[in-house]
């Protein structure tokens, strides 16, 4: 039997780096019995790691022949700590594969670690054959439903729980690509299912909190999307101190509440109109934001105190992420249970709160001012890509979705009348210029969102994708063009080109994923006909144009 001494040294040495050393000790424990399948697991992943993947391949292969049960090894490769590059470990992959093409385990895993890494056509092209099964099914559904094809997606997950109706997970994600397609009650009823078959999973909530307010049932939705708070990597929050549900008439005089910023700075910008309320009820709000959200949030009313250390917070009654806002309020479509507004014929507000209103600093718009064009043209403001959040499963896959890219805007560069204003921050911002754009771009002196809500002061209009832009020019009170990807985010429900949460929003959406055509062509139209109106109005007004401070 191997030594277990040196087996821990060989797994020290690996955890370390030290890989020709590692496979110097497992080579030795090897020799003391070479069917341990411990020293053997060592010895390939020190082969493997050090790149020689042909090598390593009959080792790994070998070991997952004695652990029929478990995982096969290439998994054991692609979690060692620190991570190895994932080119190196779909490599070994491959190796393994070509010893072994007949392994449905390994074929399964790999197609598993292809999607975690983004490489989605791989893992399609690895599933396509096989024997029938409730694995494959389910994560050929996920390989369809990231590189968009959803109707196929759909089909993958309807032949995983028919195989096997006790799936919760198939069904969930079959909630999720329903949900997509727009048939709502289909994906509601998955949803369940998956929620009765794993009651304590918050996934499986969360996901159909997403699906309802997506389908505009938001009164049912908002206390299961508070299952988010039970997610990992949710900010740590005493279930005691969490701000209950509010009826008519509650007072929270004497109370102090703490307004918890959570990931997206769009979701406190869209939210933050809620902190009045509280306000108005007596309460004391504290909004607890990062840095670059403080001086925003100073215009906004009811506002006593701004943090923006996490790690030190005041004494508090009650804690309230931002996005349990709308649940504390009973946040609706219908002013009144029963009583749907109509979709078709402009915005309707239900008991959503409006945009507060927000004083910006009017040395501040004046400072900036000075950074945009002049000449009377139409001035637009443009995004065309989001904010990747590595800490987020997936959202790399989504935010490529939503991000258009600048190129897709093409046909509004040759708009009369138009000059461009960059929005944009992040990597995107250095995309390549078309020829056809000139484009003003005073991002690189922006400090936060104080100077972007600034700048978009003084524009005519806003051209975005759903970033926290959008949800900024609402604060502001300019227009907004939104460029919705065709899975669009819930909050800008289903079927209408107008938001119940800005009024000066309008929407185009996808009309096939991927497709930014026809939506970038009306958005164009749109604001050709906007140009024509600002002429016309400046030409009645002599040019002269005042900057509005108060939104």
């Amino acid at each position: 039997m191997a030594s277990p001494e040196r087996l821990a040294e060989a797994m020290r040495l690996l955890s370390s780096g030290a890989w020709h050393e590692a496979e110097t000790a497992a080579r030795l424990d090897m020799e003391d019995d070479p069917a341990d399948p411990h020293a053997a697991l060592l010895l390939g992943l020190a082969v493997a790691a050090m790149g020689e993947a042909a090598r390593a391949a009959p080792y790994l292969n070998h070991v997952a022949a004695m652990r029929p049960e478990a995982d096969h090894p290439c998994l054991d490769l692609a979690r060692l700590k620190p991570p190895l590059p994932p080119a190196l470990v779909a490599r070994q992959f491959r190796a393994c594969r070509h010893l072994a093409p007949q392994d449905a385990r390994l074929r399964l895993r790999f197609a598993e670690f292809l999607l975690d890494s983004d490489q989605a056509a791989e893992a399609e092209t690895i599933l396509s054959v096989g024997p029938d099964s409730v694995a494959r099914h389910h994560l050929m559904g996920l390989a369809h439903a990231e590189q968009s094809q959803f109707q196929s997606a759909i089909r993958d997950f309807q032949r995983a729980v028919a195989l096997s109706p006790e799936a919760a997970e198939s069904w969930s994600n079959l909630g999720m690509v329903l949900k997509v397609d727009g048939r709502f009650a289909e994906a509601t009823a998955a949803h369940d299912r998956a929620v009765l078959l794993a009651p304590n999973n918050p996934r499986f909530r969360v996901n159909r909190a997403v699906a309802l307010l997506k389908a505009g049932q938001w009164e049912r939705a908002w206390q299961d999307y508070e299952a988010r708070l039970e997610l990992a990597g949710a900010p740590a929050i005493d279930p005691t101190r969490l701000m209950p549900s509010l009826r008519p008439g509650n007072s929270l005089v004497g109370m102090t509440i703490l307004a918890l910023h959570e990931d997206g700075f769009g979701d406190t910008l869209q939210f933050l109109r809620y902190l009045p309320l509280l306000a108005e009820r007596g309460a004391r709000v504290v909004a607890c934001v990062p840095p670059v959200l403080a001086r925003v949030m100073q215009t906004v009313p009811g506002v006593a105190e701004i943090v923006t250390d996490s790690r030190r917070l005041p004494p508090h009654d009650y804690v309230c992420p931002m996005f349990s806002l709308p649940r504390v309020f009973g946040t609706s479509l219908s002013r009144a249970s029963g009583m749907p507004l109509p979709r078709a014929s402009g915005t309707t507000v239900g008991t959503i709160p409006p945009v507060p209103d927000v004083v910006l600093d009017p040395a501040l718009v004046r400072r900036w001012a000075g950074h945009l064009p002049r000449g009377g043209r139409l001035r637009v403001g443009l995004v065309w890509a989001g904010q990747a959040r590595p800490s987020l499963p997936g959202f790399g896959t989504l935010d490529r979705r939503r991000s258009a890219g600048l190129a897709a805007f093409e046909p509004s560069f040759s708009v009369p009348g138009v000059v461009f204003v960059s929005l944009q921050a992040g990597p995107a911002a250095r995309q390549v210029r078309p020829p056809a754009l000139t484009l003003c771009d005073p991002m690189p002196d922006v400090g936060d969102f104080a100077d972007t809500a600034a700048i978009i002061a003084g524009l005519d209009v806003v051209v975005s994708v759903d970033t926290s832009v959008v949800h900024l020019a609402g604060l502001v009170g300019k227009p907004v063009f939104l460029l919705d990807r065709y899975d669009g985010c819930w909050r800008w429900l289903s079927g209408r080109a107008d938001s119940p949460w800005y009024p000066h929003l309008t929407i185009f959406r996808q009309e096939q994923p991927g497709d930014w055509s026809g939506a970038m062509a009306r958005a164009a139209a749109s604001l050709e006909t906007m140009a024509r109106d600002h002429r016309r109005l400046a030409s009645v007004s002599g040019g002269v144009r005042e900057h509005a401070f108060v939104a």
